[in-house]
């Protein structure tokens, strides 16, 4: 009771108090700051976090989370050769998730002197193309700033080796193997280079004849020998961008898969045989011999056979790739001489997509598209391709039938992306892959058409595009007149990053599933939303290519998208 009566006044007092004292504004919570050294969860130290967050990228996505762990591991799971050597590991993860700094990051923030005290070569990146490699260079010039001469941190093999050359060193490009040309280019501390796997084969051959032949053989300069040196006694790690492409895996998926198919039908025929003797018939006939198309060794495979190091378990190597199957892992398993998947590198996903867990097949199956790219296609009219000699144009007497024919699908296919193009109710930058039709011929009818913006890999920024003086051709093509429209060749899709595009546009369906993920990919990224039209002709087999990749990929394809194309 005691208690009760002394709650009570405590209550009346503080009761009393209320009613004489005004009540107080209610305080802000202070919001907790986030240390200067963390880019979200990640410790990258204050300078490269505060890059990253003035490059409007306030925080990691989840795979880069989950590689940073992974990859910054002082001791290795998967190798008991060399246990101090850090992690391998594959980067298996949808395109545009960011994969590239996933694997960068890492590797920059365990750099043994940081951007200037590594030496140079500490890291290799091995790229399907040199567009690629250009375009990590500017990824890691983001993260360490190039020299006050303007030199960035990572070297890219054959970008502008030749073009740089005077006319004294294209003679001497006569004498010395080009492997040289390159290893004079690379001049001071170079800690990370980039290339394609053939001419990073090149400048390592290079570097270890000049190493281990005397120079009254073969003349060297002093810096040319230090390079050299630096390139054998440096490296600590390789990564395969694009991994799968480099490791040519389709090719040996479709050579396992022939072999396989090769074992079943000879045992049917050994059945059918014995079964034949068995009934005293006739044998079956023997199968016609196919050539098996066997997958030759790659250059990559090469490049990691001949490195200078005692063997692969004393570098850390990273694949990174959006189509990574259970032939890549073996692939890599093999090269490794590792006793299975697991053990040669750690599969990196980051968080688990949703779409996994789904019920609906369909959406299982899209997991490597960006989940907000929607698809759409558009059936081309070629009705009147096969007019023969009766329609035939004054300027295309003296092309045979087939050209004509060809020349009239051409100018179907172009009429048909640019009809698409003008039903959009918004103009979005827009990458457009060519196929056969080429990209020059589709550059030349955009800009005839009145689009003054058009771009290619040679001028992916568009400074020094050419305005296009003349009329529009339409007035729907007033809005496109300034748009930056992209024409890049199917081979150069893999990793291109160009956040404002909205668009993707393929003029004929590309020949496997994992080339449509690669490309329509090049949209939608980064949780932003995207649109991929593929025109497709209806009298060859485009239809069914595309209907194949939609059944692998679970495409849906919307009746209707912003009156660009239909279920035609």
């Amino acid at each position: 009771p005691w208690m009760t009566t002394i709650n009570s006044d405590e209550s009346s007092e503080s009761n009393d108090d209320d009613i004489r004292k005004p009540e107080q504004p209610a305080q802000p919570k202070e919001e907790k700051k986030t240390p200067p050294f963390l880019w979200g969860t990640l410790p990258l130290g204050p300078v490269i976090a505060t890059r990253l967050r003035s490059s409007d990228r306030p925080s990691p996505t989840s795979v880069q989370c989950a590689a940073f762990t992974m990859l910054t591991a002082t001791q290795s799971k998967n190798n008991k050769k060399v246990p101090t050597k850090r992690t391998n590991a594959i980067i298996a993860s949808p395109t545009g998730t960011g994969k590239t700094l996933a694997y960068l990051l890492p590797l920059l923030c365990t750099s043994p002197g940081g951007q200037k005290g590594e030496g140079t070569g500490g890291v290799l990146i091995v790229t399907p193309t040199i567009e690629l490699a250009c375009q990590i260079q500017r990824e890691v010039d983001t993260l360490w700033p190039p020299s006050a001469d303007g030199k960035s941190s990572l070297f890219v093999v054959g970008a502008n080796d030749m073009n740089a050359l005077g006319d004294e060193d294209k003679e001497e490009e006569d004498v010395w193997s080009q492997g040289r040309t390159i290893l004079r280019s690379i001049s001071g501390n170079s800690p990370l280079i980039a290339g394609t796997p053939k001419m990073l084969r090149m400048l390592y051959r290079e570097a270890e004849s000049i190493v281990k032949r005397p120079y009254d053989v073969h003349p060297f300069t002093k810096e040319e020998r230090e390079t050299s040196v630096a390139l054998l006694s440096n490296l600590r790690a390789i990564v395969l961008d694009e991994a799968d492409r480099l490791l040519r895996t389709e090719a040996v998926a479709r050579e396992a898969a022939e072999r396989k198919q090769r074992k079943i039908d000879q045992r049917k025929r050994a059945e059918a045989e014995e079964l034949a003797l068995g009934n005293n018939a006739r044998p079956p006939p023997p199968p016609k011999k196919k050539r098996l198309i066997v997958a030759r060794q790659t250059q990559t495979e090469l490049l990691l056979r001949d490195l200078p190091v005692p063997s692969l378990d004393y570098v850390q190597i990273i694949c990174a790739s959006a189509t990574i199957g259970r032939t890549m892992r073996r692939q890599l398993m093999q090269i490794l001489g590792a006793p299975s998947a697991d053990a040669a590198a750690a599969l990196i996903t980051g968080d688990e997509d949703a779409r996994v867990k789904s019920k609906d097949a369909e959406k299982r199956k899209s997991v490597l598209l960006p989940e907000k790219l929607q698809h759409a296609f558009k059936v081309v009219d070629i009705s009147d391709i096969d007019a023969g000699d009766k329609d035939a144009d004054t300027d295309d007497k003296d092309l045979s039938v087939a050209e004509r024919n060809e020349e009239r699908r051409i100018a179907a296919t172009i009429q048909g992306m640019w009809d698409t193009m003008v039903k959009m109710e918004v103009a979005k930058p827009t990458i457009i892959f060519p196929g056969r039709v080429g990209v020059e011929r589709v550059e030349d009818e955009l800009k005839v058409l009145g689009l003054e913006d058009v771009r290619t890999l040679r001028n992916l920024s568009g400074d020094s595009h050419e305005a296009n003086n003349a009329e529009d051709s339409a007035t729907e093509s007033n809005k496109w007149k300034n748009i930056p429209v992209y024409i890049i060749g199917e081979r150069f899709a893999r990793g291109l990053d160009l956040p404002e595009v909205g668009n993707v546009i393929l003029l004929s369906p590309p020949s496997s599933a994992a080339g449509y993920a690669h490309m329509a990919g090049r949209t939608g990224r980064s949780g932003r939303e995207g649109t991929a039209i593929t025109l497709v002709r209806p009298r060859n087999t485009e239809v069914q290519r595309l209907a194949a990749i939609a059944e692998t990929l679970g495409l849906k394809f919307k009746e209707e998208l912003s009156g660009v194309a239909g279920t035609q």
